[in-house]
């Protein structure tokens, strides 16, 4: 008897606010690792979404993490977990799509309590069940529907409560210290002239959490500064597309003053309005490559580690978690003096008889497949295992959990180990000494390069032919290079 092969999946699970058939999130998991320690699969992470339809796939965060995670080159995961297919969808047509995606991706989606045959009956099985999902969906979509907009023209409030107000008997209820910041960023925006994204900085520099614990961002405060509940009206889309421009102005939008307790004067709040108005410009559309430089994506904040962007009405690079107000240092620098400070790092680079790089041996596109397969396989399941460590350490899973994922680890990694034995040749010795000379070389090449009047195109591929990333340390006024030596 052959030992069935270790799978790596994704769990997701799923709780709207109006279905009272539905298991616990917390039910919901159990269920999806019991499944995977009877059927030798390593779940390696649990996705969720709460409170949210299953109607629309673009309005559940969740998901869409864990469908872009697993269908990346990478290929995290074998299987997608779910306790029922009406977890993954409740619209037959966007499940088809999205299983179509991950089926292209080779990674298949399990029912944990829907067990299905193999073949066409089992297809046939699995979309009457999507169909069945869906009628139940429309159907009771259509009786919540009835009674909130009622409740909406009776100025009821139905929606999670804002920050600022608790959720209290079918109303809202202040919250004083919270109001007390909505007010805050009121008076800062309308009286000092302070904008979104200096507000948002403001708030996570004074250590201020958000309704759901994160970090604030300028879009954050922008929706708290155009948020009519704060006046004391209730708003509610009675309309199945996403609302743009000012919501009151919207047939399918219900605004009508409600019976919770306003935290701002209607007058302010109006007032606020008109400054928004009045200096807030969407953008003229630029062509689809106006905004790229032989740089993007390749430099990264020294402080938070983001990227920085390049924008072309400024002509300089700025830490995109500082123009969101997440990162609490600027950044900025024009595109010729970070060029110019890139090319000189080369040069120095150039001239030393000794500099750090890191060695990277490229495979031959000839090399075995499986080999590379077996390889990569070996890199994830290292870094699974720092990820279960982690878990344990942190008090997310137990001590016989972490044991469990850990001895399920250990036979992948020797079979992968044998079976890697088999394939890899005897490796020389690296010369460290002479890769250092030939990348010293491939350096010159190509800021030679750089300084040309060459494409973009071309020096975007040159500079990340010998190196991984650029730091951009504002503080001291350098730039660190991570050189990479890929010998072929």
């Amino acid at each position: 008897m052959t030992e069935s092969k270790l799978r790596t999946a994704y769990g997701y699970i799923r709780v709207s606010t109006h279905d009272q058939e539905e298991l616990s999130p917390d039910s919901q998991e159990r269920l999806l690792r019991n499944y995977a320690a009877a059927n030798n699969i390593f779940l390696e992470h649990v996705f969720a979404d709460a409170g949210i339809s299953g109607r629309k796939a673009d309005k559940r965060p969740g998901f869409q993490e864990m469908i872009a995670r697993a269908k990346s080159k990478e290929h995290p995961v074998d299987v997608l977990l779910v306790w029922k297919f009406s977890r993954f969808a409740r619209n037959q047509e966007e499940s088809i799509v999205y299983k179509s995606l991950l089926k292209k991706a080779g990674v298949d989606v399990i029912s944990v309590s829907e067990p299905l045959a193999d073949g066409p009956f089992g297809s046939l099985i699995e979309r009457i069940i999507e169909w069945m999902d869906e009628y139940y969906s429309i159907r009771l979509s259509g009786e919540v529907k009835r009674g909130m907009t009622e409740k909406a023209l009776q100025g009821g409030y139905m929606a999670r409560a804002p920050f600022g107000y608790r959720n209290a008997d079918g109303s809202l209820q202040i919250i004083p210290e919270e109001a007390a910041i909505i007010r805050m960023i009121y008076r800062r925006y309308l009286e000092d002239h302070i904008g979104f994204s200096t507000l948002a900085r403001t708030l996570n520099d004074t250590g201020v959490p958000t309704k759901r614990g994160g970090r604030w961002e300028n879009r954050t405060v922008k929706y708290i500064l155009q948020n009519p509940v704060y006046k004391g009206y209730a708003r509610w889309n009675v309309g199945k597309r996403e609302l743009r421009g000012p919501a009151a102005s919207s047939p399918d939008m219900i605004v009508a003053e409600s019976q919770h307790e306003a935290i701002i004067p209607p007058e302010t709040f109006d007032a606020v309005q008109e400054r928004i108005a009045a200096e807030y410009k969407r953008p003229k559309s630029r062509p689809a490559g106006s905004y790229s430089h032989w740089l993007g994506n390749l430099v990264k904040c020294s402080d938070c580690g983001g990227s920085m962007t390049y924008t072309p009405a400024t002509g300089g690079f700025q830490c995109i978690h500082y123009a969101r107000g997440k990162c609490s240092v600027s950044h900025y620098i024009s595109g010729p003096l970070l060029e110019a400070a890139i090319l000189d790092t080369l040069d120095a680079c150039i001239q030393k008889e000794d500099f750090e790089f890191r060695e990277e041996l490229v495979t031959a596109p000839a090399e075995d497949e499986e080999l590379v397969f077996i390889r990569e396989s070996l890199g994830r399941l290292a870094e699974k295992e720092k990820r279960i460590k982690a878990a344990y350490q942190d008090g997310i899973d137990t001590l016989e959990e972490y044991k469990q994922n850990k001895e399920l680890l250990s036979r992948e990694q020797e079979r992968l180990s044998a079976r890697l034995q088999e394939f890899t040749p005897k490796q020389p010795a690296a010369d460290t000494d002479m890769h250092r000379a030939e990348l010293r070389r491939r350096i010159h090449g190509v800021t030679d390069i750089l300084r040309s009047e060459a494409p973009k195109e071309v020096k975007s591929e040159v500079i990340r032919s010998i190196c991984d990333k650029i730091v951009y340390d504002r503080k001291a006024n350098k730039v660190l290079i991570y050189c990479v030596f890929r010998a072929l």
